[in-house]
């Protein structure tokens, strides 16, 4: 008998260089009042070239999951806007279950992320709605969840219908960029 896995749903990691960047955003930002992206803020409206390097860093690991994911290119769309905010600071910071509803691709780029012991842990759920109804505890594999434990200078990209949240995070200090790609075609 033949077995496919129908509708994957690829989450990519990898890494980058992070240190030049966590000393501009500690020196430059009030990380313990962060604007986000539902007041509409950019980060990528700051023209430093600390944060332009950042955009180039994020282009360019939306560009490779593109083409390890479905073969195509950012340049495949006549246009594509990315939209990044700082978030995933404070003690006993958490982020309720929730998706990037609009976007294509999300990202979360981990700046500073030291404290492996504290939580935080960034959790992907299964994005099939409502399909463990009717399956007993034998079929539990089937639809566990994905528990990611974040370090500084790692990224994890993932289609932004995902569903996932992030544990509470019991210590002081840690610096995520999250990162939205609207992809457009005309």
């Amino acid at each position: 008998m033949e077995v496919k896995s129908l509708w994957p749903t690829p989450v990519g990691f990898g890494n980058f260089e992070s240190l030049e960047l966590a000393h501009y955003m500690l020196s430059s930002y009030d990380v313990d009042n962060v604007k986000s992206e539902v007041e509409g803020y950019n980060i990528f409206e700051d023209n430093t070239s600390y944060i332009q390097n950042f955009k180039k860093i994020a282009y360019n690991a939306f560009d490779d999951y593109l083409q390890k994911t479905i073969g195509h290119k950012i340049t495949d769309w006549t246009s594509y806007k990315m939209k990044g905010w700082i978030t995933g600071h404070g003690e006993n910071y958490s982020m309720t279950i929730h998706n990037h509803s609009g976007a294509q691709l999300s990202a979360v780029f981990y700046i500073l992320a030291e404290d492996k012991n504290s939580g935080g842990d960034i959790v992907f759920s299964d994005p099939r709605s409502n399909s463990n109804r009717g399956y007993d505890e034998h079929f539990e594999s089937m639809f566990e969840k994905y528990r990611h434990m974040p370090k500084t200078g790692e990224y994890v990209i993932f289609p932004s219908f995902t569903y996932h949240h992030v544990n509470p995070y019991y210590s002081k200090l840690r610096i995520a960029i999250p990162v939205d790609l609207y992809l457009h075609s005309n």
